[in-house]
């Protein structure tokens, strides 16, 4: 994942008037632009393709922060246990 690089900040009216130059650049560069407006960050302009890792990184992320709940609460089931039941399930 890419940080947020100071030289990828554009005002929005600047990305409205040159959409088609800052799709190349983030096709090519995969690198997230900061749009501004009023000065002020307003949006985040990323690559898809690094959106949807982003994402997959988060759900993963998640899953294991859950995992790990249950392991401190307890909620956790021997392997040998849970291999048992899938024998008897197919059996």
């Amino acid at each position: 994942m890419y940080d947020i690089d100071i030289r990828n900040i554009t005002p929005l009216t600047d990305f409205r008037n040159n959409i088609k130059k800052y799709l190349e650049e983030i096709s090519i560069h995969k690198k997230p632009i900061v749009l501004t407006q009023h000065g002020k960050s307003a949006a985040v302009i990323m690559d898809a393709g690094k959106y949807q890792e982003m994402q997959d990184q988060i759900d993963f992320m998640r899953k294991v922060t859950l995992g790990l709940e249950d392991y401190r609460e307890g909620r956790i089931v021997p392997v040998d246990a849970v291999f048992n039941e899938i024998d008897q399930m197919f059996s």
